[in-house]
């Protein structure tokens, strides 16, 4: 009877705003489920023949967030032809759809991937359950003979954003191959790279990705008189670079990095611990030889403490051979802004 008479004493508005609030809770609770289910099954790719990813993580280089749409950004803005049966931004699933394993297509060709005379179509595929920021990457090729598909998933967290892929030769002449790129969004303007071959009715890695996004490296000195050496801890190539007329050498003498008089206060571990020589910003690919193989050509950024303080760029040509990077040729310049 007391309860009666406390809701009778109620507005109605009040009973109406309660019951929406419930409702909204049950249904955010019950789409939380889904989500989680759907981001789980995403993992793997049931019905297509999948190649296990390398055991390599780039968890550092990545954030999260976003909403859960498909953005422009996911698309990329490449120059080959799109594949028209798999157009970026399109839906690619093999799967009932209602066991939520659906992807997206992010980029796509047709080419002969395996040299049987036979064009196939190259994809890229991905889920979009953070907006603009990719998961669950593979890059998957439809047999132009066969029909049949095969994929190779890449590390779960192998970068966020602008995923696409280029076709080339980069082992031999008239050989198609998968170069795919995918930026992390973070500071450092940093592309991850995976280079793929479809051989045998598989995706395969042809360089592991550890390897192909590794870069040089690098070692940074600093100098009395505000200055600083970068140098390659393989092949010794370095470079000197003078900073004691721009703005760096007043950051570092707020840092306690030099003093006025160009003293350096700190020791080698400090400067190891605040340099970023960060893996590629770029890698691109060009025949400098006219032998039909493409190099890969490198760009590096040197930062100092932070990543807007660039101090050099590092940059390398590299081809591939036997499974590996080869080091071509490479310089190293200081920064002028």
């Amino acid at each position: 009877m007391e309860t009666r008479n406390i809701f009778n004493r109620l507005p109605v508005v009040m009973i109406i705003v309660v019951m929406i609030i419930f409702t909204a809770g049950i249904i955010v609770v019950f789409n939380y489920h889904r989500i989680v289910e759907t981001d789980a099954n995403l993992n793997t790719l049931d019905g297509i023949s999948s190649t296990p990813n390398e055991n390599n993580s780039f968890a550092d280089n990545t954030s999260s967030g976003g909403s859960p749409a498909v953005s422009e950004r996911n698309v990329a803005h490449t120059t080959h032809e799109y594949s028209q049966d798999f157009i970026p931004g399109s839906k690619f699933s093999l799967d009932d759809p209602k066991i939520g394993k659906t992807r997206y297509v992010y980029d796509s060709t047709r080419i002969d991937a395996d040299g049987d005379g036979a064009a196939d179509d190259v994809l890229l595929v991905g889920s979009a359950a953070f907006g603009n920021q990719t998961r669950n990457l593979a890059v998957v090729v439809r047999d132009g003979v066969t029909g049949k598909f095969a994929s190779f998933l890449l590390p779960e967290d192998f970068g966020v954003m602008l995923p696409r892929l280029t076709t080339g030769s980069f082992t031999a002449a008239k050989k198609n191959e998968i170069l795919v790129s995918v930026e992390t969004g973070g500071s450092g303007g940093i592309v991850l790279y995976a280079l793929m071959a479809y051989e045998n009715k598989k995706v395969v890695s042809v360089v592991s990705q550890a390897e192909l996004n590794k870069g040089l490296d690098l070692k940074v000195v600093c100098l009395p008189g505000f200055e600083m050496k970068i140098i390659d801890k393989n092949t010794g190539v370095n470079s000197s670079v003078d900073f004691h007329d721009g703005e760096a050498a007043q950051l570092y003498i707020g840092m306690g990095v030099y003093n006025k008089a160009g003293v350096f206060l700190k020791d080698q571990a400090y400067v190891d611990d605040e340099v970023m020589d960060d893996v590629f910003v770029s890698l691109n690919p060009a025949d400098d030889d006219g032998d039909g193989i493409q190099e890969l050509h490198g760009k590096q950024r040197i930062s100092f403490i932070t990543h807007a303080n660039t101090v050099a760029w590092a940059e390398s040509v590299w081809s591939v051979k036997g499974g590996r990077l080869r080091l071509v040729s490479e310089k190293i310049e200081a920064y002028k802004p």
